[in-house]
């Protein structure tokens, strides 16, 4: 299970679709669940990197769903319905832990990578900027065949849409995190981004959306 994740980089230039997207981000070193942190995923006005809240209601507890396993999503009643509302996560580490100590997995270079992520609408109002390193939406820039995406504070303003919460999807580990956990996030490669999010056909995820790239890891002492 992953439960803590790092966004430690300001920007990230992805290419989805064809195009550039440029993200920016407020940095995070110790993302846990519950926590509103962006997602990306396709709006009505194009891809957008969204806030949402890390952890699906559960519907017969009081414990929220933060993973969900890749392999199953397509058979179970809570994560079914929501297969039409898929995310990318985006993160530069994620943590296990061994004999009570956090390891950070990153790719090599610390670039940023994206998780595979499903969405669903809450029934209760969401505040914008209110959380860690809050979020709005700046006015896109000019660029030939870029389209900035970039997050600002709006604190204090309370949206009038419906909140917002997704899940990670996670698969078996890797030979470079096998070692620490037998379980790992869904790490979509870097060009099959767009077929997780727009192909309806995409049920499952399989061996041709997983990155293969491998992974670097080192203790921490503490993790804050």
């Amino acid at each position: 299970m992953c439960a803590r994740y790092t966004l430690t980089l300001e920007q990230a230039r992805l290419v989805i679709a064809g195009l550039v997207h440029i993200f920016a981000f407020a940095p995070r070193y110790n993302i846990g669940p519950a926590r509103r942190v962006p997602v990306i995923l396709e709006t009505a006005g194009g891809l957008k990197a969204v806030e949402m809240r890390w952890g699906i209601p559960s519907a017969w507890s009081k414990t929220l769903h933060i993973n969900a396993q890749a392999e199953n999503i397509h058979k179970t009643t809570t994560f079914k319905p929501l297969l039409g509302q898929r995310c990318l996560v985006p993160m530069d580490g994620f943590y296990e832990w061994k004999n009570k100590s956090p390891v950070r997995f990153v790719r090599r270079g610390r670039e940023l990578f994206c998780v595979a992520g499903l969405w669903a609408e809450d029934d209760i109002p969401s505040p914008v900027g209110t959380g860690e390193g809050g979020s709005g939406f700046a006015k896109p820039g000019e660029g030939r065949g870029e389209k900035p995406n970039l997050m600002e504070k709006n604190k204090g303003e309370v949206s009038k849409q419906i909140a917002r919460s997704f899940v990670l999807l996670t698969t078996a580990a890797n030979p470079s995190v096998a070692p620490i956990h037998d379980r790992m996030p869904f790490i979509v490669r870097d060009d099959q981004f767009d077929q997780w999010l727009n192909d309806p056909q995409q049920t499952t995820l399989n061996s041709q959306l997983l990155s293969e790239a491998p992974l670097d890891w080192y203790l921490h002492a503490i993790l804050w």
